[in-house]
């Protein structure tokens, strides 16, 4: 069997010498990329590149259709990893393009959220300075078509792929929007877009700031958090919710920069220890470097989507009794991810260390023996197992008991507020009726009307009320439209605080955007709410920690 295998020629040293240039991108540490061994063995190669060779030789051969190599050697190295362990993963062109733009903390396309409601993709609010703000995209804008092709049947994916683009190249996007008789078509530049890791910030109360830290841990994060910190400061903050739920990770270097506005000089942050490029074993500790870090009462808000980065941050607050962690446990992902460059535009990702907490707790949950599926069902969920005994019990400063080896565990277990499928249903009928109402289609409502976005904007609570008219109105609306939605007025009784307070954010994304209008769920959340609460027994921490013997932190586990 002679023929030419484009993707398999000497597969073992093509696939080592695709990965010419790594760097600890998960941590912001530089490695040199691992050479090729000259010492590896070469029976086993051989055996390797036979069965390799054999198996596309039948497919070849038998295939009854056509063959995408590409896809295929994509698949067959991807699944290699994943017999690893469940992070270690190859990235298609598109894909590593993309995840590098996150790191970036932006991306180029027309710079606007959208969203799928009843079988058709709208914009929900354009970002500030974007192409699609400067084109004149709004709130509740249908989009019907992209370069003239309908979007009828598509999703949100395809939408978005359509969207995004090289900077500087045009699309145009039709949108059909309430009170306005014919489509409308607007001619969009794309550009870099900004995609901050910080959401939002606010005073949720008096003297008490919000940090929304909810994207992926980028490149610009520790600057983003420092500039909030500042402003919540200036605006009278002295107690800090520090919400990092949802938030998947990244930049880990980010996340010590995040930790070092909170604890002191020479205080331990994370530290790892796996295998360096020469194969040789690797333990560092990262400590801080801060001579005068922040001093407020502070609040770390976490739930079983925060993963890695921001579990190396809430492990540490908590080990160090700076703040009270409340939520969920969190997600359990606790190893370094060396990212590799593959030639063609590819990207590698491969498991080469693992992280530890202050304390000398291991973040990472078992593995072993454990689908994919069932690894993420359980992080998501927050049924793993963890280990138990005496080894796996550890010290914060004050001497309070911590348990490692599945997650971050919050001092305070508080369940997230979720949607009824009742209330699910009735996002799509208050979206409906919230694009007529800023567009000016609801009789008597001319107030409500919104024109444009305005951006940065404090908002108070006398803004946009829903009064028992307006409310009346959308009962109407119900009426003549509601099975459209699957909605009755029932619902709307039953769920009355829920469509007054969904009516509201719709009018207020339009006018401010999306990033203001999640202030006014912020203020209700109930993990939001117990936070609060808890931010005098922070206090009350951080004072006793401070007392404590000024004895090493540093991996004390429990004595007995």
């Amino acid at each position: 069997m002679n023929k030419p295998y484009r993707f398999l020629q000497r597969p073992r040293a093509m696939m080592l010498s695709m990965v010419v240039a790594g760097s600890l991108a998960c941590q912001g540490l530089t490695f040199a990329a691992p050479q090729i061994s000259p010492n590896g063995d070469p029976e086993i190669e051989k055996r390797v590149t036979a069965s390799l060779v054999e198996a596309l030789a039948v497919v070849e051969d038998n295939y009854a259709g056509s063959i995408d190599y590409e896809r295929a050697v994509e698949a067959s190295i991807d699944s290699m990893l994943t017999t690893l362990d469940p992070h270690s993963h190859f990235w298609n062109k598109e894909e590593f393009t993309e995840f590098r733009n996150r790191q970036a903390s932006q991306y180029s396309g027309v710079g606007a959220t959208i969203v799928p409601h009843n079988g058709k993709i709208y914009i929900l609010a354009p970002f500030e300075n974007t192409p699609a703000l400067r084109a004149g995209l709004r709130y509740g804008d249908h989009i019907t078509a992209i370069d003239g092709q309908s979007t009828q049947g598509w999703n949100v994916d395809k939408v978005r792929n359509n969207l995004r683009g090289l900077r500087g190249t045009p699309v145009n996007v039709t949108v059909e929007r309430p009170g306005v008789p014919d489509p409308l078509t607007f001619r969009v530049v794309r550009d870099s877009v900004e995609f901050p890791s910080v959401t939002n910030s606010f005073l949720v109360k008096p003297g008490i700031g919000y940090i929304g830290l909810r994207r992926e841990f980028q490149r610009t994060t520790g600057e983003e958090v420092i500039a909030a910190l500042k402003d919540l400061k200036a605006k009278g903050a002295k107690a800090i919710l520090l919400d990092l739920r949802g938030n998947p990770g990244g930049l880990v270097e980010s996340a010590r920069v995040v930790v070092d506005q909170f604890i002191g000089k020479g205080q331990k942050i994370f530290s790892y220890k796996g295998r360096g490029p020469s194969g040789l074993p690797v333990e560092r500790n990262f400590l801080a470097t801060n001579l005068d870090p922040d001093q407020s009462d502070l609040v770390v808000l976490v739930n079983n989507g925060s993963a890695s980065a921001s579990e190396i941050v809430s492990g540490a607050i908590q080990d160090h009794d700076r703040g009270i962690l409340v939520g969920e446990t969190t997600f359990g992902k606790g190893l370094v991810q060396t990212i590799y460059m593959v030639p063609g535009g590819y990207g590698l990702t491969l498991t080469s260390a693992k992280y530890f907490t202050p304390s000398g707790r291991l973040i990472q949950r078992n593995y072993d023996g454990v689908s994919k599926y069932d690894y993420e069902k359980q992080g998501f969920t927050g049924t793993g197992a963890r280990p138990t005994g005496k080894n796996n019990e550890f010290q914060t400063d004050s001497k309070r008991v911590v348990q490692g080896g599945s997650g971050i565990e919050p001092d305070v277990k508080v369940a997230p507020t979720l949607f009824t499928l009742n209330q699910i249903r009735l996002l799509d009928a208050t979206f409906a009726f919230g694009r007529l109402l800023v567009n000016g289609q609801i009789a008597g409502f001319s107030d409500y009307k919104v024109e444009g976005t305005t951006f940065q904007h404090t908002l108070n609570d006398a803004e946009y009320p829903v009064s028992d008219k307006l409310v009346q109105a959308f009962k109407k609306f119900v009426a003549e439209k509601g099975n459209d939605f699957g909605v009755t007025s029932a619902m709307i009784e039953e769920n009355l605080a829920f469509v007054k307070q969904q009516l509201r954010t719709e009018v207020v994304t339009a006018a401010y955007g999306s990033e203001t209008a999640t202030e006014i769920a912020i203020a209700s959340d109930a993990q939001v709410l117990r936070g609060i609460a808890e931010l005098p027994n922070a206090h009350a921490l951080l004072e006793k920690s401070r007392k404590a013997q000024p004895e090493s932190v540093s991996e004390r586990k429990v004595t007995r």
